[in-house]
This record gives structure tokens, sequence and C-alpha cells, in this order.
């Protein structure tokens, strides 16, 4: 009966964990107003505003008009998803925006380079417009930092995406259940009856 218990207040403990993690997610998204909230830094393209591995807090961007375009280190740094690959999530400052066909159109710079990127190609023909790309695959503005802290969704993305990962979780998993369950069969013996 005892164990019971035990198992019981696990299984509602880790309930209560799951939902409030995915709550802060989901409220994270809903203030910030956009899909990507937190994103790790993966790259050192905007050294020193931004360094590999801090977090990103970023926020969604209700009109391209609130972003403000300057060099570096004035301008606003923006997530926006790469034109040909829309999977690709960008980290850059915006440079320079203009106004074409009833759209914005943006260029960004990475800190570490001399010149602007130059987006060329995407999957329709108004995706891009002369090195500008389109203000749909914006994302929002990064507004805050985490230092180091982008590390953890970093590694634990890098492990995830090495082979044997899968088996060697199920493996230990499988034996952390068969030792406390062997565990618990001893206890079950032990204790009078």
């Amino acid at each position: 009966m005892i164990l019971k218990g035990k198992y019981r207040k696990t299984i509602i403990l880790g309930i209560v964990l799951l939902v409030s993690v995915i709550a802060f997610w989901v409220g994270l998204k809903a203030i910030l107003r956009t899909e990507f909230p937190l994103l790790p830094m993966n790259s050192t393209g905007m050294y020193p505003a931004l360094n590999y591995g801090d977090l990103i807090v970023v926020q969604g961007v209700a009109n391209v008009i609130e972003i403000n375009v300057a060099s570096s280190p004035f301008g606003d740094i923006i997530v926006f998803r790469r034109p040909s690959n829309p999977e690709v999530l960008i980290v850059s400052r915006v440079m320079d925006k203009t106004f074409q066909n009833g759209v914005w159109y943006l260029r960004t710079q990475l800190d570490t380079r001399n010149s602007p990127d130059w987006w060329i190609s995407g999957l329709n023909s108004e995706d891009t417009w002369n090195g500008f790309f389109h203000e749909k695959f914006l994302v929002g503005k990064v507004v805050g930092k985490i230092h180091y802290l982008g590390y953890i969704p970093l590694y634990v993305s890098a492990f995830l995406q090495t082979s044997g990962v899968i088996l060697l979780f199920i493996v230990l998993m499988f034996l952390f259940i068969l030792l406390k369950y062997r565990s618990l069969q001893k206890k079950k013996v032990e204790t009078p009856s």
C-alpha cells in the first residue's frame, strides 16, 4: 500500500512538472508574440553583441516600422527565416529596409562582416528583392540575452543527433527500471506482514 502511494506521488509530481513547463512555454510565446521566444546562439557572427552559447530572448514584431535600422551596434538584431530554406533561422542586424509593392523588404549584416548579406533567392519570386528579403520571413527582434544558458539546448541537440543515442537511452531506462524493481522487491520481502 505504501509503495503505491509513493508511485502515485511521483506520477503526480511528474505531471505537474510537465504541465508547468508546457504552460511556461505557451505563456512565453503568447507574451512575446512569437513562435520562438528563446533561442540559443549557435554561431559567432554577431560577436561581440551576442556570443556563441548565449540564450537570446526574441519578441515578435507587429509592424516592420518598429525595427530600428542602423549599423552596429545601434540597429536592431532580428531573427528571420532563410528565404531559400524557411526551416533555417538566422540571427543578424538590420542594415536597411525598403517598402516595395506594398510590403517591406529587409537587408541584414552580421557584425563580424564588412558587407551586408545579399539574399538573391527564395522559394518564390517575391521572397527577395534586390538583395533584400520579404517581411514574411521575420520571426522577431532580439530584446535580451542570457549568457551561457544557450549551451544547454546546443549540447542536448548535438547529443540527440548522434547515432545510437536513442538505443542508449532505452537501455539505460531499462536498467534503471530493472534495478529499481529489484530494490522494491527486496523491500517488499523484508517488510513484516
